[in-house]
């Protein structure tokens, strides 16, 4: 005991503070943008910019004084303007066109004119069936009731790669939440490492009264290639849960959609992003960006919600 309080002693005094330069490249100012081009909403841009990775960090990086514009299929240009609450958020009410082109660009002084590829709006939904088999025993957490969902892909797909998201809700006399859904073992997608990926997406937002704090309120996605998917007669599957001991949901929905590659590729990075101890042993997966001049992602989807009986 005493010649391990000696070693202690002898570690401690040995250690002292000391300072890293780091010299880290900076390519200079740029304006990030990012939008999801979703058929049938408004339009709806962020704007915001980099800053140096070394010294102070600012508190905000929202662009207010931005000039923000689409061009749509070459040829129609849209002026966005300022979100009435949002700061860094341009806004239009056209509505975006499935099977169109657009792209984005945008200006700020003392910053570069930042533009997106083009990005096509996804045409086609994929058709599905759903059967729904309630209160089934459960892969994952065996206490908490969860149903089990098939899904069928009648129609034999297209030879193009393709990209679905599936989205599972489910409806609470308050809150609208993600039904936490999990692929079964089955489930081919699901278990192919370069066929799907998982996703946050935030829905809307909810204060919490004990701790005084609103929080984004985010649902899980899942995002597979057209190309994964088995033979018709085979469903994917996947475990979703309903309720609780308490309240069951009085409606669950699945919203399923088309989406560009971007986002698919975008979902797998972050998804492999390392966290918390990989931090120490993983490098970090490199961004993904679709402007040019600038940084960030602009990507489309077409999407549709139907009620899982």
């Amino acid at each position: 005991m005493r010649y391990l309080c000696i070693l202690l002693l002898l570690m401690v005094s040995g250690c002292k503070e000391s300072s890293l330069d780091l010299d880290i490249p900076y390519a200079g100012d740029k304006l990030v943008l990012w939008g999801k081009l979703k058929a049938g909403a408004p339009i709806r841009i962020q704007v915001t910019r980099t800053f140096t990775p070394v010294g102070y960090i600012p508190e905000d990086v929202t662009v207010s004084d931005a000039k923000v514009k689409i061009i749509r299929d070459g040829k129609e240009s849209i002026e966005l303007t300022p979100h009435a609450s949002e700061r860094g958020v341009y806004v239009s009410d056209r509505q975006i066109q499935t099977g169109a082109t657009y792209i984005v660009i945008a200006s700020a002084p003392m910053l570069p004119t930042a533009e997106s590829e083009p990005v096509l709006v996804p045409l086609e939904l994929p058709d599905v069936t759903v059967e729904r088999d309630r209160n089934v025993p459960g892969e994952i957490n065996h206490q908490t009731p969860q149903d089990l969902v098939s899904l069928n892909f009648p129609e034999k797909l297209s030879e193009v790669e393709k990209y679905y998201t599936l989205t599972f809700l489910s409806y609470y006399k308050k809150d609208t939440v993600s039904s936490a859904p999990y692929g079964a073992t089955d489930n081919i997608p699901a278990q192919e490492e370069d066929c799907h990926t998982w996703a946050k997406e935030k829905i809307g937002t909810y204060f919490s009264e004990t701790a005084g704090i609103t929080y984004d309120r985010l649902v899980t996605v899942f995002l597979m290639k057209s190309k994964c998917l088995p033979d018709t007669r085979d469903p994917i599957k996947f475990y979703i849960i309903a309720g609780n001991d308490r309240e069951s949901a009085y409606k669950v929905m699945l919203r399923i959609g088309s989406v560009t590659k971007e986002a698919f590729e975008y979902a797998k990075i972050e998804y492999d992003q390392p966290e918390g101890a990989d931090l120490l042993v993983l490098p970090p997966q490199r961004a993904l960006t679709n402007i040019k001049n600038g940084y960030g992602l602009i990507f489309a989807s077409n999407e549709k919600t139907i009620e899982i009986p």
